[in-house]
Formats: C-alpha cells, structure tokens, sequence
C-alpha cells in the first residue's frame, strides 16, 4: 500500500493545476476524431489501394492460385466510420464504392498476379480497367459496424470479366446465414495499350485454366455464355451431356450445379476436380446474371439535352 500511495502521490505531481485551454480542447477533440474516422481522411484510400497492390505483386509474389481458386471469394474487413455515415446515420450509398476499389483489388491481383508479372518483363504491362458497376442496397450499416466485403469472379465472355461483391454482416442469423447489406456486380476489361486483351488468354496464362478442348466453341462477346438452346450442352470426361446453367434457367442452376458436382466428385479434387467442362459450366450460370448488366448499355441513348421538356441548370454553387 505504501508504494501505491507513493506511484499516486508521484503521477498527482505531475498532473497541472491549471484546467486545459479551449486551444488544447479544440486539438484533441480534433485528434478523436481524425482517428474515429481514419478511413475517411485523405490519403486513406490511396494507402490501402496501393497496400493491396504491394501485397499481392510483392509480398505474396510466390504465393500464386490453383484451379480451384479461380472462383473462390476473397473477404476484406472493414467499418463504418461517422464520415461515412449520411443524414439516416447510417453508411452512405456512395461509400460503398470506395470499398468495392479495395476489394476487387484484392481479388484481381491475386487471380491474375502471374499473368501481370510475365507481360510486364516482356515490357508488355498489362492494365485492368474498371468499366462499369451496378449495386443493389438491401440493408442498412449502422455507424462503426463492421462489415465484410465477399468478393469473387463471377464470369467472363470474350471481352468482359465480371465480379460480384456482397457486403455481409460478421456474425450468422439463427438461420445460419449472414445478413446481406448489399450486393454488386462489377464489369473488368483487361488492356494491353489500346489491345484488348480477353480474358480467357489472361486466365490460362495465370495458370486458372486447362486448355481448351479440340471442338469447344470459341467465345464471342456481349456475355457468350447466354447461349441457344442448341448451343448450351457441354459433355463432361465420360462422354455424357451437362446441361449449362441457361438451359434450365432461374433457380434450378443451383440444383444443375449440385448434380454437376455430384457427377465429377470421383474425378478428383482440387484442380483435378475442376475440369473445363466444371470451370465452362459454372462460367455460363454467371453469364446468366451477367447478361442483365450488359443490357444497361443502352442506357446511353437515354441522355436528353432538354429542348423537350426544358432544362432546369444549376450554378456551380449549389
């Protein structure tokens, strides 16, 4: 006890008398709040897009996917901080595409990590551009929750990769199930200058994907896998026919891909398992879900200059 008293008596003399200024106040309720808020600071963004680069091309390098992973997601944590946070207090709809950069980052690099570092010795660097995305907010995100962003490829055509994103609540429901916040898709072009480069190419180079087997149909674009129905069987090792995913349409794919599952498990796991049949099938059940993105490329023509209805300008100050 009587050192006790001696450590109080020691911090109580170094304690000032003096009560803090409005100066000191004003610095450390700034101070709290800049940390509260971190990820809303400038900068921010740019440390965690290019840390999810360095990660991935130079600390990870060797780290490269199998086969099996070419569909497996990749969760990045995050929070809400009040920055974020809107006049409902709760998590902006724009904000979520902030999160979207850092998770397809993280994703793509890893996916394709090896195709980026063979193109960029042959000083052919390989650049991948973010050509649309589209969000559908079902839930809201409280302030300072935290939140993962599920993300994973989707599919891919002739020209276009799609990915999809959730952002899912940590804990489960009684159901078993995570409480989804929202759910986007997003549309990848790969480049090499001004060649675009497709993405099967990208993809096998990355050591994702077999070789195409002699007689597969070659991919066209505008979303291939939305097939006729002559054009949708595919015949797994055994010689049998699977139908895709567009056959069958709606939620009987993920029955389709149950049986599918069922009809390769004795051919092996890992990438064994995932034969190009498997891979072309479940590719061609994304492009189901793809397709609709692609259909709101005619939104362009809905641009009006005004002269009909008249147009209402606002100044730069608003």
């Amino acid at each position: 006890m009587a050192a006790f008293s001696k450590l109080v008596s020691a911090l109580g003399s170094r304690i000032p008398s003096n009560p803090p200024t409005w100066n000191t106040i004003f610095k450390l309720v700034f101070f709290l709040l800049a940390l509260v808020n971190i990820k809303s600071i400038p900068l921010t963004w740019h440390f965690r897009f290019y840390r999810s680069l360095y990660f991935h091309l130079f600390r990870r390098k060797k780290v490269l996917p199998r086969r099996a992973d070419l569909f497996s997601p990749i969760a990045t944590t995050s929070r809400s901080p009040l920055y974020e946070c809107d006049l409902n207090m709760h998590k902006s709809n724009s904000t979520y595409f902030s999160d979207l950069d850092i998770a397809r980052t993280h994703l793509v690099c890893h996916l394709i990590k090896k195709s980026l570092s063979i193109r960029r010795k042959n000083k052919k660097p390989l650049y991948v551009a973010l050509a649309g995305v589209s969000a559908l907010f079902r839930r809201e995100i409280k302030p300072f929750e935290k939140y993962e962003v599920v993300t994973r490829l989707l599919c891919w055509d002739a020209k276009w990769v799609f990915v999809v994103s959730h952002f899912v609540a940590l804990r489960r429901g009684p159901d078993g199930k995570r409480k989804i916040f929202a759910t986007c898709i997003s549309k990848y072009v790969f480049k090499q200058g001004r060649i675009t480069v497709p993405p099967e190419e990208v993809l096998r180079e990355s050591g994702l994907l077999p070789e195409r087997p002699a007689g597969a149909k070659e991919l066209t674009p505008a979303v291939s896998g939305t097939a006729s129905p002559r054009d949708d069987e595919l015949v797994d090792i055994s010689g049998k026919a699977i139908a895709t995913a567009e056959a069958v349409g709606g939620s009987d794919g993920d029955a389709l891909m149950k049986d599918l599952d069922c009809s390769l498990t004795q051919k092996g796991e890992g990438d064994e398992y995932w034969t190009w049949e498997r891979i072309e099938a479940e590719r061609k059940r994304g492009c189901e879900v793809a397709k609709y993105m692609i259909g709101l490329d005619p939104l362009d023509n809905e641009l009006r200059d005004g002269t009909e209805e008249g147009l209402v300008h606002i100044g730069s100050w608003y």
